[in-house]
């Protein structure tokens, strides 16, 4: 397996940053979350990708994943509101696109958050009609949807892996697959033995420590999650994918590389990555 970061947790630094520490610290693969002030759909997408894509190519990284920022920004593909929702699905389409311009070849969604004010049935329904299109048009592109569980401070649709399985079985579409984050992986009192058992292939993980009690996405050895029995679980199961580090938070985005190397160095030391 190999590890990725991710710009996320460089958000108030420019981009080319966040390559620069990547490059540092002897990272090759990074998961791009699609958010501002890095690439935004709607702000000068097209000169942005190119600048990105030539950084990228410079530096002979590669995009492991594309991630559109999807929990803070005003897009719900679960949402009640028919005008809101095809904004948002209108959204994702163009990211899509916008991953397939960046070559690479997963993008990663959520099932969006039902409103309150209505059933959890009709909520979902309105998410697995939008996955549906979303998984039609990354079929004809040949692109992978990465269908990541939220935790329950984030959703009341897809938290756990039988949501992963559920949809999966509606949607019916070898472009949608299921990850793993290990926060909302503890969360619903589950673990990777649980997702490798249950999912065809498990196309994506997001490594990063929690306190077990919130969404908080720490450092490693920063909270309490088991983190090294999840990598040997991968390791167990043959997994050939990649960990990407998505570690958020205040005290982490005024020095996301030190935040970087200290759960890298982490991660080397168990002897377990492929260079």
């Amino acid at each position: 397996m190999k590890m990725a970061g991710m710009n996320i947790t460089f958000k108030h630094f420019p981009f080319h940053y966040f390559l620069e520490s990547m490059e540092r610290l002897g990272i090759n693969s990074i998961e791009l979350w699609a958010g501002e002030p890095h690439l935004y759909v709607y702000r000068n997408i097209l000169g942005n990708i190119k600048n990105l894509k030539r950084e990228i190519k410079a530096r002979n990284m590669n995009i492991v994943c594309y991630t559109p920022e999807q929990c803070i920004y005003p897009y719900n593909i679960a949402a009640a509101d028919s005008d809101w929702r095809k904004k948002s699905m209108d959204y994702f389409l163009e990211n899509l696109y916008a991953a397939l311009e960046l070559e690479t070849q997963m993008m990663l969604i959520t099932s969006g958050i039902g409103d309150f004010s209505v059933p959890q049935e009709e909520s979902w329904k309105f998410a697995s009609d939008s996955i549906y299109q979303l998984s039609k048009l990354a079929e004809r592109e040949g692109i992978i949807l990465a269908l990541e569980p939220l935790t329950k401070f984030e959703s009341n649709l897809i938290t756990d892996l039988n949501g992963i399985n559920r949809m999966r079985d509606e949607i019916k579409s070898p472009s949608l697959k299921g990850m793993i984050d290990t926060v909302a992986l503890q969360l619903a009192g589950e673990t990777p033995d649980d997702y490798f058992a249950a999912l065809p292939e498990v196309c994506h993980f997001h490594l990063i420590d929690g306190d077990g009690e919130s969404d908080a996405h720490l450092g490693l050895d920063d909270g309490v999650l088991n983190w090294r029995d999840y990598l040997r679980s991968l390791q167990n199961h043959g997994y050939k994918g990649t960990c990407t580090l998505e570690i958020m938070g205040y005290q982490y985005y005024q020095d996301p590389q030190d935040a970087i190397m200290k759960s890298f160095k982490k991660v080397k030391e168990l002897g377990i990555l492929s260079s």
